[in-house]
């Protein structure tokens, strides 16, 4: 009689710490097993080449203090690989973009594929200018975080050689719409546009070649961009403008006019397949400011640039003063005003914008 409340007390007793015991593991497997789940390494941390063998991606690994770090030292020691610059990779694909964007205004001669790649090669130039990349990130329990900058070389190899021969094609047709109107400012814009294109698909190959080294015997038919760039500047030598300007006496506004448009590639002269004329009004006006100590003179530039069929493509407008103790000296310093606006701020600044419309 004695023993059994004791014996009911004991198992009781039992029951509680088996009970507390029980709760106290259940709740801590809740606790640490979703932890212990999230911090376990993906294989790639541990061993990258079996994550994503070499065979069939090219894959790098970084370590840094936070994931965002380590993600750009991924993306940047996988351009290492590739032998590129980033920036200049990113430049390049904002300029064909722009180039891709030009042409269609302009011509028939770029597909909405070419578009739809520009669009995609811009998109991915904020990033890293490297299309088909794959970043992901892990943080480790030591508190660093890894980084994987990885590409797929048979995926991005067929996207590669797709966009290189669409490239190739818009190369070719800009090539030969430059032929068909030689020694003009058109044809120096086809050549120009197709320079732009020629620079995103060198960029393409050289990563190609990476991914798949069996590219690397067959270059692009354009040759490379140097090539396509060289077309541009026996292009730019073989334009003529004709340099007229009425109202000067001592031919060195003329002279102004000629020195601004050789020194930027182009001829100056009569004849030519498809001749320029720079047509130029000048004058000088005394001007009375009401100080009888000083003359002032004034001079007034004006005038365009038309093709071979009359149409104007440019034109300028100018004017300055200038003032000394006597009119002829006053006249004097109104005429190297002229041509120094002429070959800065002018007449060259405005030419300048123009054939960069052209680029």
């Amino acid at each position: 009689m004695i023993d059994e409340p004791r014996s009911c007390g004991n198992r009781l007793c039992r029951l509680s710490l088996a009970v507390f015991f029980g709760a106290a593991a259940f709740l801590g497997s809740c606790a640490a097993s979703p932890r212990a789940a999230d911090r376990a390494a993906p294989l790639w941390v541990t061993d990258a080449n079996k994550a994503y063998p070499d065979s069939e991606w090219l894959c790098v690994v970084e370590q840094e203090t936070d994931a965002k770090t380590a993600e750009k030292a991924a993306i940047a020691r996988l351009a290492q690989v590739f032998r590129v610059d980033l920036n200049s990779v990113s430049t390049a694909n904002r300029q064909f973009a722009q180039a891709i964007g030009n042409v269609r205004k302009k011509t028939f001669l770029v597909s909405s594929q070419s578009s739809e790649m520009a669009l995609e090669l811009v998109s991915t130039s904020a990033v890293s200018g490297l299309v088909g990349l794959q970043v992901e990130s892990w943080a480790g329990r030591d508190g660093r975080a890894y980084a994987n900058a990885r590409m797929n070389r048979k995926e991005c190899s067929a996207r590669y050689s797709a966009m290189i021969r669409e490239n190739e094609n818009v190369i070719g047709l800009l090539k030969e719409e430059a032929e068909r109107n030689p020694a003009s400012f058109e044809a120096f814009q086809m050549l120009n546009l197709a320079h732009s294109v020629a620079l995103v698909t060198d960029n393409l190959f050289s990563l190609l070649t990476v991914l798949d080294p069996s590219f690397a015997s067959k270059r692009p038919s354009y040759g490379n961009a140097e090539a396509v760039n060289s077309l541009a500047v026996v292009c730019a030598q073989a334009i003529v403008i004709d340099v007229k300007v009425e109202g000067d006496e001592s031919g060195r506004i003329a002279g102004a006019f000629a020195e601004s448009i050789n020194s930027r590639g182009f001829r100056t002269g009569a004849g030519g397949e498809n001749p320029y004329t720079l047509a130029v009004s000048f004058s000088l006006e005394d001007v009375d400011l009401g100080y009888p100590l000083n003359k002032f003179a004034r001079y007034v530039l004006s005038g365009s640039l038309k093709n071979s069929s009359g149409v104007e493509i440019f034109s300028l407008s100018d004017n300055g003063r200038e003032g000394h103790l006597t009119e002829t000296e006053a006249r004097q310093r109104a005429i190297r005003a002229a041509e120094r606006s002429i070959g800065s701020t002018g007449f060259s600044s405005g030419f300048d914008a123009f054939v960069a419309s052209l680029l």
